[in-house]
């Protein structure tokens, strides 16, 4: 879902949302959303709310949002990356430098390893490392078995050097916290740097955590600032997945970043597949945070004619920006041009447009 933001001078801002239904926080306490929910919030309950407000007045633009809306942090940030795109280009600078300057010129990427079989696995690994990529994130889906299998032979095939962080999505949740510590350690053993979301909330991640060596990341239990402080609180994680969308929004997301860093617990920066779009508004994050240290999983986004990365970080046949990230090594470079630091190509948004709103 792409939302455009036009300017009474005529600036074009643009932002993303890549809603998943049944996909949320610990224990219901945030939810999905969809394309039709997040067309709905931006259509009929953010853009009354804001229309008329100079792009410039942050405090007045969130206090309004904030009383049009509760929760739907996916359409919040899809609107809220906009507005960042367009206070650059109105303003001739990168979004990175309107939030205070990068502490980093470029940001490890880490390919995801989606839910395949092993054999799958491990050849996408080795395309991947093709293109300079030496950290994988590998999804899991809790039948301890074959999860270590694939994280065994996923480690063989790329050696003791890469990073390898196992994605659990909470699949160990539903064992009992024994079971799951034991399952935690059984794959840790095969040779992995992170875990990330073994189980579900946050009583159960800190007892996760003291029981095993290796680091916990979490994800689902951390979607804002608040989150963030009750797991430094409670001891639940030793890093934390930063989500510009999970946060609603580029400002809070750097909050997240700044309790972690607070505490000590490095980040990544994360998200769900987005486009160019959604992707450069990560990157911009992961420019001006210092906690965000961990390598990455985020699109490494390419217009279907370039090849700048063959495997690495591409998810999709195709992209809206009109020309692709800039990727060197496994590392995506931080853009330099104004808002959002490439263009994006409208000729091709219509091109790829199912459904027009508004």
């Amino acid at each position: 879902m792409l939302v455009r933001v036009e300017t009474s001078d005529g600036v074009v801002g643009w932002g993303e949302a890549t809603p998943l239904a049944d996909w949320g926080g610990d224990h219901g306490r945030y939810y999905g959303e969809t394309v039709t929910t997040v067309t709905h919030v931006v259509t009929d309950l953010i853009a009354p709310a804001v229309i008329g407000v100079g792009i410039w007045d942050h405090a007045e633009l969130d206090l309004r949002v904030s009383r049009a809306i509760r929760g739907h942090p996916y359409a919040r940030a899809a609107f809220d990356i906009a507005m960042w795109d367009a206070r650059g280009r109105t303003s001739g600078e990168p979004i990175h430098r309107l939030l205070g300057g990068q502490v980093r010129s470029e940001l490890r990427v880490a390919h995801m390893l989606g839910l395949m079989s092993v054999e799958e696995a491990t050849e996408e690994a080795t395309a991947a490392t093709a293109d300079g990529v030496s950290a994988f994130q590998i999804k899991l889906t809790g039948d301890l078995d074959a999860d270590v299998e694939k994280v065994a032979a996923v480690r063989e095939i790329l050696g003791p050097e890469a990073h390898l962080r196992a994605d659990i999505n909470q699949g160990y949740g539903t064992l009992p916290i024994k079971s799951a510590i034991e399952a935690v350690n059984a794959i840790a053993e095969q040779g992995l740097n992170v875990v990330e979301q073994p189980v579900e909330g946050l009583r159960a991640m800190a007892t996760v955590r003291a029981a095993t060596d290796v680091a916990i990341m979490a994800d689902e239990s951390c979607w804002n600032s608040a989150d963030a402080a009750e797991l430094v609180e409670g001891r639940a994680a030793d890093a934390i997945s930063v989500y510009v969308a999970k946060a609603g929004g580029l400002g809070e997301a750097r909050s997240v970043a700044e309790v972690a860093h607070a505490a000590g617990l490095p980040c990544d920066v994360n998200g769900s597949l987005e486009s160019g779009i959604g992707t450069l508004a990560s990157i911009h994050l992961a420019a001006v945070c210092e906690s965000v240290s961990l390598p990455s999983v985020i699109s490494c986004s390419v217009p279907a004619a370039t090849q700048s990365t063959r495997r690495a970080g591409r998810y999709y046949e195709d992209d809206v920006l009109a020309e692709p990230l800039p990727f060197e090594h496994g590392y995506l470079l931080i853009p330099d041009g104004p808002g959002l630091g490439i263009p994006v190509d409208e000729d091709r948004v219509r091109a790829m447009t199912i459904e027009l709103t508004g």
